[in-house]
Protein backbone atom coordinates (compact mmCIF):
# COMPACT_ATOMS: atom_id res chain seq x y z
CA UNK A 1 0.00 0.00 0.00
CA UNK A 2 2.44 2.42 -1.03
CA UNK A 3 -0.37 5.56 -1.01
CA UNK A 4 -0.69 4.70 2.95
CA UNK A 5 2.99 4.24 3.70
CA UNK A 6 3.78 7.60 5.47
CA UNK A 7 -0.10 7.71 6.73
CA UNK A 8 1.42 5.76 9.27
CA UNK A 9 4.58 7.46 10.93
CA UNK A 10 2.57 8.33 13.36
CA UNK A 11 -0.29 7.30 15.86
CA UNK A 12 -3.64 8.99 17.58
CA UNK A 13 -6.51 7.71 19.68
CA UNK A 14 -9.65 8.00 18.25
CA UNK A 15 -10.73 9.60 21.41
CA UNK A 16 -8.00 12.65 20.68
CA UNK A 17 -9.54 12.71 17.00
CA UNK A 18 -12.45 13.72 18.85
CA UNK A 19 -11.25 16.21 20.35
CA UNK A 20 -9.22 17.57 17.18
CA UNK A 21 -12.76 17.24 15.28
CA UNK A 22 -14.14 19.70 17.89
CA UNK A 23 -11.13 22.36 17.93
CA UNK A 24 -11.57 22.30 14.16
CA UNK A 25 -15.13 23.73 14.59
CA UNK A 26 -13.96 26.47 16.07
CA UNK A 27 -13.35 29.96 14.15
CA UNK A 28 -9.95 30.56 13.36
CA UNK A 29 -8.42 33.93 13.98
CA UNK A 30 -8.34 36.41 10.70
CA UNK A 31 -4.41 36.61 9.56
CA UNK A 32 -2.76 39.81 10.81
CA UNK A 33 0.86 41.88 11.40
CA UNK A 34 0.30 41.43 15.01
CA UNK A 35 -0.41 37.40 14.85
CA UNK A 36 2.28 37.10 12.25
CA UNK A 37 4.80 38.82 14.79
CA UNK A 38 3.77 36.04 17.49
CA UNK A 39 3.90 33.42 15.18
CA UNK A 40 7.59 34.65 14.78
CA UNK A 41 8.51 35.22 18.48
CA UNK A 42 6.75 31.05 19.11
CA UNK A 43 8.55 30.01 16.10
CA UNK A 44 11.95 30.91 17.58
CA UNK A 45 11.23 29.57 21.03
CA UNK A 46 9.97 26.54 19.86
CA UNK A 47 10.46 25.31 16.21
CA UNK A 48 13.89 26.93 15.44
CA UNK A 49 16.24 24.27 17.08
CA UNK A 50 14.62 21.71 14.67
CA UNK A 51 13.11 23.56 11.68
CA UNK A 52 16.22 26.29 11.48
CA UNK A 53 15.94 30.06 11.74
CA UNK A 54 14.88 30.14 7.65
CA UNK A 55 12.91 27.05 8.11
CA UNK A 56 14.36 25.08 5.28
CA UNK A 57 14.56 21.54 8.06
CA UNK A 58 18.25 22.57 8.98
CA UNK A 59 18.10 23.43 12.75
CA UNK A 60 20.94 22.38 15.41
CA UNK A 61 18.93 19.51 16.37
CA UNK A 62 17.94 17.92 12.97
CA UNK A 63 20.78 15.73 12.12
CA UNK A 64 19.81 13.63 15.56
CA UNK A 65 16.67 13.47 14.20
CA UNK A 66 15.02 10.62 11.99
CA UNK A 67 12.35 11.63 9.80
CA UNK A 68 13.97 14.43 9.02
CA UNK A 69 12.12 18.16 10.12
CA UNK A 70 9.99 19.58 7.33
CA UNK A 71 11.20 22.62 5.14
CA UNK A 72 8.82 24.90 5.37
CA UNK A 73 10.55 26.91 2.42
CA UNK A 74 9.81 23.71 -0.10
CA UNK A 75 6.84 23.40 1.36
CA UNK A 76 5.41 19.88 0.63
CA UNK A 77 3.56 18.86 3.27
CA UNK A 78 2.19 15.51 3.87
CA UNK A 79 -0.97 16.07 5.79
CA UNK A 80 -3.18 17.11 3.34
CA UNK A 81 -7.22 17.27 2.96
CA UNK A 82 -7.05 18.49 -0.77
CA UNK A 83 -6.89 16.97 -3.93
CA UNK A 84 -4.20 19.27 -5.28
CA UNK A 85 -1.80 18.20 -2.56
CA UNK A 86 -2.59 21.48 -1.14
CA UNK A 87 -2.72 21.71 2.65
CA UNK A 88 -5.44 24.12 3.79
CA UNK A 89 -5.15 26.25 7.41
CA UNK A 90 -6.90 23.41 9.44
CA UNK A 91 -4.53 20.89 7.91
CA UNK A 92 -1.74 23.00 9.40
CA UNK A 93 -3.01 23.94 13.01
CA UNK A 94 -4.02 20.05 13.55
CA UNK A 95 -0.40 18.99 12.76
CA UNK A 96 0.87 21.33 14.81
CA UNK A 97 -1.70 20.69 17.91
CA UNK A 98 -1.47 17.18 17.38
CA UNK A 99 2.12 16.49 16.52
CA UNK A 100 3.03 14.03 14.45
CA UNK A 101 3.69 10.60 16.63
CA UNK A 102 6.35 8.55 14.69
CA UNK A 103 8.51 11.47 14.08
CA UNK A 104 10.36 13.94 16.55
CA UNK A 105 7.62 16.80 16.32
CA UNK A 106 5.30 16.75 19.36
CA UNK A 107 2.34 18.06 20.21
CA UNK A 108 1.68 21.86 20.99
CA UNK A 109 -1.70 21.24 21.98
CA UNK A 110 -0.66 22.47 25.15
CA UNK A 111 -0.43 25.83 23.40
CA UNK A 112 -3.20 28.31 23.22
CA UNK A 113 -5.11 28.45 20.40
CA UNK A 114 -4.21 31.65 19.45
CA UNK A 115 -0.69 30.73 19.48
CA UNK A 116 -0.77 28.12 17.32
CA UNK A 117 -3.20 30.02 14.61
CA UNK A 118 -0.16 32.23 14.68
CA UNK A 119 2.40 29.38 14.00
CA UNK A 120 0.24 28.53 10.97
CA UNK A 121 0.41 32.12 9.31
CA UNK A 122 3.81 32.23 9.93
CA UNK A 123 5.09 28.53 8.77
CA UNK A 124 2.68 29.36 5.80
CA UNK A 125 5.17 33.06 5.18
CA UNK A 126 8.31 31.06 5.32
CA UNK A 127 7.23 29.18 1.80
CA UNK A 128 8.52 29.85 -1.70
CA UNK A 129 5.45 29.13 -3.08
CA UNK A 130 1.47 30.00 -2.54
CA UNK A 131 -0.32 27.72 -0.14
CA UNK A 132 -3.69 28.86 -2.29
CA UNK A 133 -6.30 25.92 -2.20
CA UNK A 134 -8.71 25.95 -5.52
CA UNK A 135 -12.48 26.03 -5.09
CA UNK A 136 -14.16 22.70 -4.53
CA UNK A 137 -14.52 20.55 -7.51
CA UNK A 138 -16.32 16.65 -7.41
CA UNK A 139 -14.13 14.45 -8.73
CA UNK A 140 -15.61 12.32 -11.89
CA UNK A 141 -16.92 8.32 -11.74
CA UNK A 142 -13.84 6.91 -11.75
CA UNK A 143 -12.04 9.30 -8.78
CA UNK A 144 -9.96 11.78 -11.47
CA UNK A 145 -10.99 15.44 -11.47
CA UNK A 146 -10.88 16.26 -8.18
CA UNK A 147 -9.94 19.93 -7.03
CA UNK A 148 -9.77 21.57 -3.79
CA UNK A 149 -10.88 20.08 -0.75
CA UNK A 150 -12.19 16.88 -0.52
CA UNK A 151 -15.41 15.98 0.17
CA UNK A 152 -15.79 12.40 2.14
CA UNK A 153 -18.83 10.76 0.93
CA UNK A 154 -20.95 9.33 3.09
CA UNK A 155 -20.05 6.04 5.53
CA UNK A 156 -21.12 2.47 4.52
CA UNK A 157 -21.45 0.02 6.86
CA UNK A 158 -18.73 -2.34 7.08
CA UNK A 159 -19.99 -5.56 7.56
CA UNK A 160 -18.59 -9.09 5.71
CA UNK A 161 -19.23 -8.56 2.34
CA UNK A 162 -17.25 -4.65 2.97
CA UNK A 163 -14.34 -6.54 5.12
CA UNK A 164 -14.01 -9.79 1.95
CA UNK A 165 -13.61 -6.42 0.14
CA UNK A 166 -10.99 -4.39 1.95
CA UNK A 167 -8.90 -7.94 2.14
CA UNK A 168 -8.61 -7.85 -1.54
CA UNK A 169 -8.16 -4.17 -1.90
CA UNK A 170 -5.31 -4.64 0.52
CA UNK A 171 -3.71 -7.74 -0.70
CA UNK A 172 -3.71 -6.14 -4.47
CA UNK A 173 -2.71 -2.81 -3.59
CA UNK A 174 -1.09 -2.80 -0.31
CA UNK A 175 0.71 -5.50 0.46
CA UNK A 176 3.50 -5.59 -1.99
CA UNK A 177 5.13 -2.57 0.49
CA UNK A 178 3.19 -3.08 3.80
CA UNK A 179 3.39 -6.98 3.69
CA UNK A 180 0.29 -9.58 3.70
CA UNK A 181 -0.27 -9.14 7.10
CA UNK A 182 -0.35 -5.27 7.51
CA UNK A 183 3.35 -5.77 9.01
CA UNK A 184 5.54 -3.20 7.23
CA UNK A 185 7.50 -6.19 5.81
CA UNK A 186 7.13 -5.96 1.90
CA UNK A 187 9.22 -3.75 -0.49
CA UNK A 188 12.04 -2.30 1.66
CA UNK A 189 14.39 -0.41 -0.52
CA UNK A 190 12.31 3.08 -0.78
CA UNK A 191 13.22 6.57 -0.44
CA UNK A 192 11.29 10.08 -0.26
CA UNK A 193 11.20 13.12 -1.44
CA UNK A 194 14.71 14.01 -0.45
CA UNK A 195 16.33 10.77 -1.13
CA UNK A 196 15.81 9.73 2.74
CA UNK A 197 15.41 6.00 3.03
CA UNK A 198 12.41 4.91 4.39
CA UNK A 199 10.36 1.85 4.93
CA UNK A 200 6.80 0.74 4.90
CA UNK A 201 4.73 1.19 7.96
CA UNK A 202 3.75 -1.33 10.26
CA UNK A 203 0.00 -0.97 10.16
CA UNK A 204 -0.08 -3.23 13.39
CA UNK A 205 1.35 -1.26 15.66
CA UNK A 206 -0.94 1.69 15.13
CA UNK A 207 1.89 4.26 14.49
CA UNK A 208 -0.39 6.96 12.18
CA UNK A 209 1.39 10.54 10.76
CA UNK A 210 -1.87 11.51 10.00
CA UNK A 211 -5.09 11.49 12.88
CA UNK A 212 -6.70 8.13 12.96
CA UNK A 213 -10.05 10.12 12.83
CA UNK A 214 -11.80 8.15 9.99
CA UNK A 215 -12.59 11.37 7.74
CA UNK A 216 -8.81 12.48 7.93
CA UNK A 217 -7.75 8.73 7.09
CA UNK A 218 -9.83 8.12 4.55
CA UNK A 219 -8.72 11.76 2.55
CA UNK A 220 -5.05 10.02 3.66
CA UNK A 221 -6.05 6.96 1.57
CA UNK A 222 -7.25 8.31 -1.30
CA UNK A 223 -5.07 11.88 -1.83
CA UNK A 224 -1.53 9.92 -0.46
CA UNK A 225 1.35 10.94 1.13
CA UNK A 226 2.66 13.74 -0.88
CA UNK A 227 6.84 13.30 -0.93
CA UNK A 228 6.98 9.72 0.00
CA UNK A 229 6.58 6.35 -1.63
CA UNK A 230 2.92 6.43 -1.15
CA UNK A 231 1.12 7.81 -4.42
CA UNK A 232 -2.95 8.74 -4.72
CA UNK A 233 -5.11 6.17 -4.62
CA UNK A 234 -8.20 7.98 -6.25
CA UNK A 235 -9.76 5.20 -7.72
CA UNK A 236 -10.04 4.05 -4.32
CA UNK A 237 -12.68 7.24 -3.81
CA UNK A 238 -16.32 6.03 -2.58
CA UNK A 239 -17.39 3.17 -0.51
CA UNK A 240 -13.53 1.09 -1.40
CA UNK A 241 -11.43 3.84 0.18
CA UNK A 242 -14.00 3.49 3.58
CA UNK A 243 -13.92 -0.14 3.60
CA UNK A 244 -10.09 0.14 3.71
CA UNK A 245 -10.30 2.66 6.03
CA UNK A 246 -12.26 0.32 8.67
CA UNK A 247 -9.55 -2.48 7.83
CA UNK A 248 -6.56 -0.54 8.88
CA UNK A 249 -7.75 0.76 11.49
CA UNK A 250 -8.97 -3.34 12.59
CA UNK A 251 -5.53 -3.94 12.39
CA UNK A 252 -4.39 -2.34 15.83
CA UNK A 253 -6.34 -1.56 18.55
CA UNK A 254 -7.18 1.91 20.09
CA UNK A 255 -4.98 1.36 23.14
CA UNK A 256 -1.90 0.77 20.82
CA UNK A 257 -2.64 4.28 19.19
CA UNK A 258 -3.09 6.03 22.32
CA UNK A 259 0.60 4.58 23.53
CA UNK A 260 1.90 7.24 20.66
CA UNK A 261 0.42 10.15 21.09
CA UNK A 262 2.13 12.69 22.87
CA UNK A 263 0.26 14.58 25.46
CA UNK A 264 0.64 16.60 28.80
CA UNK A 265 -0.28 15.28 32.53
CA UNK A 266 0.06 16.31 35.70
CA UNK A 267 2.46 14.37 37.97
CA UNK A 268 1.89 14.73 41.63
CA UNK A 269 4.01 13.99 44.22
CA UNK A 270 2.49 13.09 47.48
CA UNK A 271 3.52 14.09 50.96
CA UNK A 272 4.73 11.31 52.80
CA UNK A 273 6.16 10.70 56.52
CA UNK A 274 8.64 8.28 55.38
CA UNK A 275 10.18 8.48 52.13
CA UNK A 276 11.42 5.45 50.67
CA UNK A 277 15.25 4.24 50.52
CA UNK A 278 14.82 1.77 47.52
CA UNK A 279 13.18 1.77 44.18
CA UNK A 280 11.15 -1.50 45.86
CA UNK A 281 9.83 0.10 49.05
CA UNK A 282 6.42 -0.18 49.78
CA UNK A 283 6.16 3.51 50.22
CA UNK A 284 5.60 3.40 46.65
CA UNK A 285 2.63 2.15 46.01
CA UNK A 286 1.04 5.29 48.16
CA UNK A 287 1.96 7.67 45.31
CA UNK A 288 -0.01 7.90 42.12
CA UNK A 289 1.53 6.52 38.91
CA UNK A 290 1.44 8.85 35.42
CA UNK A 291 2.09 6.51 32.46
CA UNK A 292 4.14 8.74 30.32
CA UNK A 293 4.55 8.16 26.44
CA UNK A 294 8.13 8.38 25.13
CA UNK A 295 9.50 9.23 21.43
CA UNK A 296 12.39 8.92 19.97
CA UNK A 297 14.15 11.67 18.57
CA UNK A 298 15.54 8.80 15.72
CA UNK A 299 12.42 6.96 15.00
CA UNK A 300 12.49 3.31 15.20
CA UNK A 301 10.11 0.51 16.05
CA UNK A 302 11.80 -1.02 19.32
CA UNK A 303 11.67 1.50 21.46
CA UNK A 304 10.20 2.53 24.79
CA UNK A 305 7.04 3.04 24.88
CA UNK A 306 5.86 4.58 28.30
CA UNK A 307 7.43 5.89 31.28
CA UNK A 308 6.24 5.44 34.56
CA UNK A 309 6.53 8.20 37.26
CA UNK A 310 5.99 8.02 40.91
CA UNK A 311 6.69 10.82 43.20
CA UNK A 312 6.84 11.27 46.82
CA UNK A 313 7.91 14.09 49.30
CA UNK A 314 8.20 14.73 52.96
CA UNK A 315 8.60 18.63 53.31
CA UNK A 316 12.32 18.50 53.45
CA UNK A 317 13.80 15.72 50.38
CA UNK A 318 11.67 14.38 47.27
CA UNK A 319 11.83 11.04 45.43
CA UNK A 320 10.96 10.42 41.97
CA UNK A 321 10.37 6.76 41.15
CA UNK A 322 10.91 5.68 36.98
CA UNK A 323 10.10 2.76 35.72
CA UNK A 324 10.41 1.06 32.06
CA UNK A 325 10.92 -1.80 30.10
CA UNK A 326 13.87 -2.65 28.27
CA UNK A 327 14.59 -6.44 27.41
CA UNK A 328 18.73 -5.68 27.89
CA UNK A 329 21.01 -4.87 30.90
CA UNK A 330 23.66 -2.54 29.38
CA UNK A 331 25.34 -1.82 32.28
CA UNK A 332 28.70 -1.14 30.83
CA UNK A 333 30.58 1.22 28.21
CA UNK A 334 34.19 -0.39 28.73
CA UNK A 335 34.02 -1.19 24.63
CA UNK A 336 33.66 1.50 22.02
CA UNK A 337 31.08 -0.02 20.46
CA UNK A 338 28.93 -0.63 23.79
CA UNK A 339 26.83 1.89 24.96
CA UNK A 340 24.71 2.01 28.11
CA UNK A 341 21.55 2.87 29.77
CA UNK A 342 19.98 5.56 31.32
CA UNK A 343 17.56 7.65 32.39
CA UNK A 344 17.37 11.66 33.25
CA UNK A 345 14.53 13.86 34.52
CA UNK A 346 14.95 17.19 33.24
CA UNK A 347 13.20 20.70 34.88
CA UNK A 348 12.68 23.90 34.15
CA UNK A 349 14.03 26.73 36.06
CA UNK A 350 11.02 29.31 34.59
CA UNK A 351 7.12 28.42 34.64
CA UNK A 352 7.33 29.54 31.15
CA UNK A 353 9.89 27.00 30.43
CA UNK A 354 11.93 27.16 27.15
CA UNK A 355 12.45 24.33 24.40
CA UNK A 356 12.48 21.05 26.07
CA UNK A 357 15.20 19.76 24.51
CA UNK A 358 18.29 20.94 26.69
CA UNK A 359 16.67 24.61 27.25
CA UNK A 360 17.70 27.87 25.58
CA UNK A 361 20.64 30.60 25.99
CA UNK A 362 19.82 32.17 29.06
CA UNK A 363 17.25 29.68 30.18
CA UNK A 364 18.83 27.23 32.46
CA UNK A 365 16.77 23.65 32.96
CA UNK A 366 18.39 21.46 35.83
CA UNK A 367 19.04 17.75 34.39
CA UNK A 368 19.75 14.81 36.99
CA UNK A 369 20.89 11.76 35.27
CA UNK A 370 21.12 8.78 36.27
CA UNK A 371 23.41 6.03 34.38
CA UNK A 372 23.69 2.10 34.66
CA UNK A 373 27.24 2.15 34.22
CA UNK A 374 28.16 4.90 36.96
CA UNK A 375 26.19 2.30 38.93
CA UNK A 376 28.13 -0.41 38.11
CA UNK A 377 31.21 1.61 39.05
CA UNK A 378 30.16 1.11 42.76
CA UNK A 379 29.61 -2.36 42.47
CA UNK A 380 32.92 -3.53 41.42
CA UNK A 381 31.74 -7.16 40.74
CA UNK A 382 29.89 -5.92 37.61
CA UNK A 383 32.90 -3.98 36.36
CA UNK A 384 35.81 -6.07 35.77
CA UNK A 385 37.96 -4.48 33.03
CA UNK A 386 40.39 -7.78 32.54
CA UNK A 387 37.48 -9.62 32.16
CA UNK A 388 36.40 -7.50 29.29
CA UNK A 389 40.20 -7.56 27.94
CA UNK A 390 42.38 -10.57 29.73
CA UNK A 391 45.24 -9.37 28.42
CA UNK A 392 45.17 -5.86 28.19
CA UNK A 393 48.27 -3.79 29.42
CA UNK A 394 48.37 -1.06 32.05
CA UNK A 395 50.96 2.01 32.20
CA UNK A 396 52.20 2.18 35.50
CA UNK A 397 52.71 5.84 36.97
CA UNK A 398 54.83 6.49 40.04
CA UNK A 399 52.94 7.59 43.16
CA UNK A 400 54.72 10.93 44.07
CA UNK A 401 52.55 10.95 47.49
CA UNK A 402 54.34 7.41 48.82
CA UNK A 403 57.88 7.11 49.19
CA UNK A 404 59.76 4.74 46.27
CA UNK A 405 59.53 1.62 48.68
CA UNK A 406 55.74 1.55 49.07
CA UNK A 407 55.08 1.88 45.11
CA UNK A 408 52.40 -0.61 43.74
CA UNK A 409 53.58 -2.95 41.21
CA UNK A 410 51.00 -1.60 38.62
CA UNK A 411 48.40 1.67 38.95
CA UNK A 412 45.35 1.71 40.68
CA UNK A 413 42.50 4.03 41.29
CA UNK A 414 42.11 4.49 44.98
CA UNK A 415 41.77 7.65 47.23
CA UNK A 416 45.63 7.61 47.67
CA UNK A 417 45.98 7.74 44.53
CA UNK A 418 48.17 11.03 42.97
CA UNK A 419 45.80 13.09 40.67
CA UNK A 420 48.82 14.16 38.78
CA UNK A 421 48.25 10.54 36.80
CA UNK A 422 44.74 11.22 37.42
CA UNK A 423 43.84 13.42 34.95
CA UNK A 424 39.85 13.25 34.90
CA UNK A 425 40.10 13.53 38.88
CA UNK A 426 42.92 15.89 39.22
CA UNK A 427 40.52 18.29 36.59
CA UNK A 428 37.86 17.82 38.68
CA UNK A 429 35.68 15.55 36.42
CA UNK A 430 33.03 13.72 39.03
CA UNK A 431 33.03 10.87 37.05
CA UNK A 432 36.29 10.22 37.77
CA UNK A 433 36.39 11.07 41.59
CA UNK A 434 36.44 7.70 43.12
CA UNK A 435 34.66 9.46 46.37
CA UNK A 436 31.84 9.51 44.44
CA UNK A 437 29.08 7.48 46.32
CA UNK A 438 26.15 8.43 43.76
CA UNK A 439 25.67 7.01 40.32
CA UNK A 440 23.36 10.42 39.54
CA UNK A 441 25.11 13.30 38.15
CA UNK A 442 23.19 16.94 38.71
CA UNK A 443 23.93 18.89 35.52
CA UNK A 444 22.75 22.14 33.80
CA UNK A 445 22.39 23.42 30.25
CA UNK A 446 21.03 26.24 28.31
CA UNK A 447 20.95 24.59 24.96
CA UNK A 448 22.36 22.71 22.60
CA UNK A 449 26.28 22.02 23.13
CA UNK A 450 25.99 23.37 26.91
CA UNK A 451 25.67 20.73 29.46
CA UNK A 452 28.16 20.75 31.91
CA UNK A 453 28.16 19.36 35.63
CA UNK A 454 27.31 21.31 38.67
CA UNK A 455 29.89 22.06 41.33
CA UNK A 456 31.15 18.72 42.76
CA UNK A 457 30.39 20.70 46.75
CA UNK A 458 26.78 20.84 44.71
CA UNK A 459 26.41 17.45 43.47
CA UNK A 460 23.68 16.20 45.94
CA UNK A 461 21.17 14.15 43.97
CA UNK A 462 21.34 10.77 45.53
CA UNK A 463 19.87 7.44 43.33
CA UNK A 464 19.66 4.10 42.97
CA UNK A 465 18.44 1.75 40.13
CA UNK A 466 17.28 -2.03 40.31
CA UNK A 467 16.91 -4.32 36.97
CA UNK A 468 14.85 -7.72 36.73
CA UNK A 469 12.24 -8.89 34.57
CA UNK A 470 13.21 -6.78 31.53
CA UNK A 471 12.47 -3.59 32.82
CA UNK A 472 14.35 -1.26 35.13
CA UNK A 473 13.00 1.14 38.15
CA UNK A 474 15.01 4.03 39.23
CA UNK A 475 14.94 5.96 42.35
CA UNK A 476 16.20 9.43 42.57
CA UNK A 477 16.57 11.65 45.70
CA UNK A 478 17.25 15.02 46.37
CA UNK A 479 16.37 17.95 49.04
CA UNK A 480 13.38 20.29 47.80
CA UNK A 481 15.97 23.35 48.72
CA UNK A 482 19.11 22.96 46.46
CA UNK A 483 22.30 24.09 46.98
CA UNK A 484 24.36 26.48 44.37
CA UNK A 485 23.54 28.43 41.25
CA UNK A 486 21.33 26.62 38.37
CA UNK A 487 19.25 24.13 40.68
CA UNK A 488 15.68 23.46 40.26
CA UNK A 489 13.91 25.29 43.93
CA UNK A 490 11.17 22.56 44.70
CA UNK A 491 8.47 23.54 47.35
CA UNK A 492 5.31 22.31 48.77
CA UNK A 493 2.12 23.69 46.71
CA UNK A 494 4.21 24.86 43.63
CA UNK A 495 4.74 23.33 40.05
CA UNK A 496 7.07 22.59 38.14
CA UNK A 497 7.79 21.76 34.18
CA UNK A 498 9.23 18.44 33.82
CA UNK A 499 10.37 16.70 31.51
CA UNK A 500 12.12 13.13 31.04
CA UNK A 501 14.48 11.03 28.81
CA UNK A 502 15.40 7.37 28.41
CA UNK A 503 18.44 6.08 26.67
CA UNK A 504 18.54 1.75 25.50
CA UNK A 505 22.27 1.11 25.28
CA UNK A 506 21.31 -1.96 22.36
CA UNK A 507 19.69 0.62 20.50
CA UNK A 508 22.96 2.54 20.14
CA UNK A 509 21.49 5.36 21.96
CA UNK A 510 23.62 7.98 23.74
CA UNK A 511 23.70 11.59 23.94
CA UNK A 512 20.96 13.25 21.95
CA UNK A 513 19.70 9.98 20.69
CA UNK A 514 17.35 8.88 23.47
CA UNK A 515 13.69 8.87 23.55
CA UNK A 516 12.06 11.85 25.55
CA UNK A 517 8.71 13.31 26.71
CA UNK A 518 7.23 16.91 26.25
CA UNK A 519 6.91 19.19 29.09
CA UNK A 520 4.65 17.61 31.76
CA UNK A 521 3.35 19.28 35.49
CA UNK A 522 4.96 18.72 38.46
CA UNK A 523 2.30 19.45 41.50
CA UNK A 524 4.45 19.16 44.47
CA UNK A 525 1.76 18.73 47.54
CA UNK A 526 1.33 20.97 50.49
Amino acid sequence: MRWFLSVIVLAGSLLFAASTIKTAELKPPAPSPKLLALGKQIYSKQCVACHGVEGRGDGEAAYLLYPKPRNFVAANYRLVSTWDRVPTDQDLFNTITRGMPGSAMPSWGHLPQEQRWALVYYVKSLSEKPLTVKPQKQPGADGSGGEGVMQVPPEPPFDAAAKARAVELFRDACASCHGATGKGDGTQEQVDEEGFPTRPRDLTAGVFKGSPDLMQLYRRIVAGIPGSPMPMSDWAFGADAWHLVHYVLSLSSEKQRERVEMKRFEIVAKRVKELPDHPDSGIWRSAPRVNLHLMPLWWRTDRPEELTVRAVHDGKEIAFLLMWTDETRDHTAMRPQDFRDAVAVEFSLAKDPPFFAMGEKGKHVNIWMWKSERQADLEPAFQDLEKVYPNLGIDSYPNLLRAPVEQPLRHALTLESDKTFVTGWGAGNIVSDPQRKSPAEDLTAQGFGTLRARPRTDQKVDAKGVYAADSYRVMFRRSLKPTGKDAVVLSPGSTVPVAFAVWNGSAGDRDGKKSVTIWQELKIAK
